[in-house]
């Protein structure tokens, strides 16, 4: 199985090296923001803003949460191992390795859980750093919302995992998980999303947004939860599936 997950990585290089100019990247803005807040303007524009009542600190901290984002999201690449497995008939292979059906599936799981392992690392990391040189990030909260993001990518990879086993093109399957939350989201927050669109004033917006980020802040072990089930029972069908399709796994 090692033999296998070391395949898939390879078989990403190109990914990884996107992957590390990302992280490269968000390092940099991470930098560039301490600098700014501790000696630049971004120190005085704070201060500023909220004297006049407007609470720049929230937006300066969810600018620079989205960039730390994106080495989490990075990890949806994973459904590009599908497409370059059939391209190169490597399930012919794989069915003749001794390995059993469930370390081959599992293989691309633990793949996809190492992408996601090693950017939520990463971004811990600079979370630590920022957060103790910096008035307006908790490290806390920052940890909060990258489990809470780390363990959403999880689930919606696990989903395209199955669905590609279950004959969906790699293209495509990324929407199913996606629009499925975003229905999920619609009838959870039914009542939040109506007074929202009915009232249609910046207040409303402000409070469900809110809502939202503490969520992600504070409700991080939901969403692992979550994140776990998801990808047990994925993990499950894609065995079931591969078993009943000898020969894609």
């Amino acid at each position: 199985m090692k033999g296998l997950i070391i395949k898939d990585i390879y078989c990403l290089r190109k990914q990884l090296t996107t992957y590390g100019f990302i992280i490269f990247g968000v390092a940099a803005v991470a930098i560039m923001f301490v600098l700014s807040e501790r000696y630049g303007n971004l120190r005085e524009t704070v201060s500023g803003m909220q004297e006049a009542g407007f609470d720049i600190a929230a937006v300066v901290k969810i600018a620079v949460m989205f960039f730390m984002l994106l080495p989490l999201v990075c990890t949806g690449q994973i459904g590009d191992l599908f497409n370059y497995d059939k391209k190169s008939s490597f399930y012919k292979t794989a069915a003749s390795l001794p390995v059993s059906t469930e370390k081959r599936v599992l293989s691309k799981f633990l793949t996809a859980l190492l992408f996601l392992a090693a950017g939520l690392a990463v971004d811990i990391a600079m979370a630590a750093v920022m957060s103790s040189v910096s008035d307006i990030l908790l490290f806390s909260k920052c940890a909060g919302t990258l489990v809470s993001i780390s363990a959403c990518v999880m689930t919606v990879t696990s989903i395209i995992i199955m669905l590609d086993y279950a004959g969906v093109k790699p293209d495509y399957a990324p929407f199913f998980p996606i629009g499925a939350g975003f229905i999920l989201l619609v009838i959870v927050k039914f009542r939040d999303i109506k007074s929202l669109l009915l009232n249609d004033d910046f207040g409303s917006f402000s409070a469900f947004f809110h809502k939202l980020i503490n969520a992600f802040e504070c409700k991080s072990y939901i969403f692992a939860i979550v994140a776990v089930a998801v990808a047990s029972v994925s993990y499950i069908v894609s065995v079931y599936i591969a078993k009943q399709k000898k020969g894609v796994a």
